[in-house]
């Protein structure tokens, strides 16, 4: 029996060797079509999209890892078109568009020869939380290298977030640039006749060391707008308080936006260019920006504004347009706001409270009244998330409503005034359907404003009424809404309905953002649009940089494309 054993193993011997062959051959087989896939994935990664499109076709295939139904694809320009929006997807590159820089000599806060770069970066790649960036500085006799890092304020439902970054750099800076593992967003220079000027370089603004008024209020980006009445009780109001605006403008009814111009030369307010991202060379995927930024990205507007007045001013606020402060118990905001921040020495910021408001608006400016206004304006009880009002000293960078790195513990809230929220002005002969589509209760007037005021501002209203220009621009002025609607139903159907009203969503939580909706043009009225030189940096890893630089108003774009 032992021996029938020792020959049955001895028989099976060939076999089993033959056996172990065959795996060894599978197991090679597996490895080398396993290697090949990484190298064809690796090529993919790092093949610029205009050869992936010549490999793929023209209409692309789906760049992602992951694969299904509903492929994507590849535009020409790189951007990655995504029906299924799933756009968590993770790309090599980030793409960054650097919206503003601003650089102070000395600062309170950010201390001397400091930078701020304040920038949308594709965040779901890379945690970009405290994430760095290296900046190159330099004065014509010395260059430094520094390393800037960031704070993210946004929200998780976005691809692309605002970002600031800070750090310090040479004295009396002359050239910025940005730097990754050797390779730089180099100078090209522009020949023009008898002057060398640098073109290809991250343009940066000497922050303001002067501001108009002690209180600066920051107004959100102000899109296809047209509601010259808000902005006329908004000027006027801030003006009587002491206030300044500081408004950021992407399109504006022509007519309107001259009217500005007018409260601009006599000190009122200032305008501001708020741009749509544009990136003009790119060799590696992307998602297009202004699509999936939160609200055009109005925090990068905020940071940006208190960027700029960071040294210069003693109270900024950030408002909307249609949030409206009347001082409760003193004559200026200056005296208000510094009652309120004795009450919490170690306060951050002081927090306002939003009422739901609506008034009655008048169709044209000769019929407009500032008194009418008041006796029209009816209150909800309904007080939503409020606005902040900071001590520059103490923000560096901002969200919509406040900072997420704030602690909340140092956060005032002021308990009374609120600011007047006047999101949904009523048309006197119109059909108001903004008001069936979101139902929402008013009754009497219940906020504090005093009567001296309400006087003095119909008067100043006046004063400028009776301006010739302003005579002339009045009867160009939009009688009727139309764009409001519009833009209204877009918010509601994507955000309001169901963060308010408790609607059913249709899919996943969506970037609340209104680039998206359909906006169509109106032959009989121009529209003004910000617009600039736009500009992209070398292929760079993991960021790659874009910007702008000479900004302008332009009458050729539309009053949305």
């Amino acid at each position: 029996m032992k021996l029938q054993m020792i020959q049955r193993d001895r028989l099976s011997l060939p076999f089993i060797l033959k056996m172990r062959s065959n795996t060894v051959t599978k197991r090679k087989y597996f490895l080398i079509t396993i290697i090949l896939t990484f190298i064809v994935l690796l090529y993919i990664v790092r093949t610029p999209s205009n050869q992936l499109r010549e490999i793929f076709g023209r209409s692309g295939k789906n760049l992602s890892p992951r694969n299904d139904d509903n492929h994507g694809y590849i535009t020409e320009e790189g951007i990655i078109i995504d029906p299924t929006r799933r756009l968590d997807r993770v790309l090599p590159v980030s793409h960054v568009f650097i919206t503003s820089a601003y650089y102070y000599p000395t600062s309170k806060s950010l201390g001397p020869n400091a930078i701020a770069l304040n920038m949308v970066v594709d965040s779901v790649n890379f945690n970009v939380e405290n994430a760095t960036y290296n900046v190159v500085g330099s004065n014509g006799t010395h260059q430094e290298f520094s390393v800037a890092t960031s704070k993210v304020e946004g929200v998780p439902s976005c691809r692309y977030t605002t970002v600031m970054a800070k750090t310090s750099t040479v004295a009396n800076l002359k050239k910025l640039e940005m730097e990754s593992n050797g390779v730089k967003v180099e100078v090209v220079y522009s020949h023009i006749p008898d002057q060398i000027i640098p073109v290809f370089q991250i343009p940066f603004k000497l922050a303001r060391y002067s501001a108009p008024k002690p209180v600066i209020i920051c107004i959100s980006p102000q899109f296809v707008a047209e509601q010259w009445q808000m902005f006329l009780m908004h000027v006027h109001v801030a003006n009587r308080f002491g206030g300044h605006l500081h408004m950021y403008i992407t399109s504006m009814i022509e007519s309107y936006f001259e009217l500005m111009k007018v409260y601009e030369r006599l000190g009122y307010l200032t305008l501001d260019y708020w741009l749509r991202m544009k990136f003009t060379t790119v060799e590696t995927p992307y998602f297009e920006p202004n699509g999936n930024i939160e609200w055009r990205n109005q925090a990068g507007a905020e940071t940006d504004c208190l960027l700029q007045y960071k040294e210069a001013a003693e109270y900024i606020a950030f408002f909307d347009m249609d949030d409206i402060l009347f001082p409760a118990s003193y004559p200026t905001y200056l005296e208000e706001f510094n009652a309120e921040w004795a009450l919490q020495p170690n306060a951050t910021s002081l927090l306002y409270g939003r009422r739901e408001h609506e008034f009655i608006k008048a169709r044209t400016m000769f019929e407009f009244s500032f008194v009418e206004l008041v006796d029209s304006l009816r209150s909800s009880p309904t007080v939503k998330r409020g606005k902040v009002v900071v001590k520059p000293e103490t923000y560096n960078h901002t969200w919509i409503h406040y900072s997420w790195h704030e602690d909340p513990t140092t956060r005032h809230n002021v308990s009374f005034p609120h600011l007047v929220h006047v999101q949904r002005p009523l048309q006197k002969n119109g059909e108001n359907n903004i008001t069936q589509l979101w139902k929402m209760e008013f009754g009497p007037l219940n906020e504090t404003i005093r009567l001296e005021d309400v006087k003095a501002i119909e008067q100043d209203y006046w004063g400028i009424r009776n301006i010739t220009r302003v005579f002339e621009l009045a009867k160009r002025l939009p009688s009727e809404d139309y764009y409001l609607p519009i833009v209204f139903q877009c918010y509601y159907d994507s955000f309001y309905g169901f963060i308010f009203d408790g609607k059913r969503r249709i899919g996943p939580m969506q970037c609340p953002n209104a680039d998206l909706c359909e906006l169509p043009q109106r032959d009989e009225y121009r529209c003004v649009h910000s617009d600039a030189e736009y500009f992209s940096g070398p292929p760079m890893e993991p960021f790659t940089f874009h910007f702008s630089s000479n900004s302008f108003w332009s009458k050729d774009i539309g009053c949305f494309q």
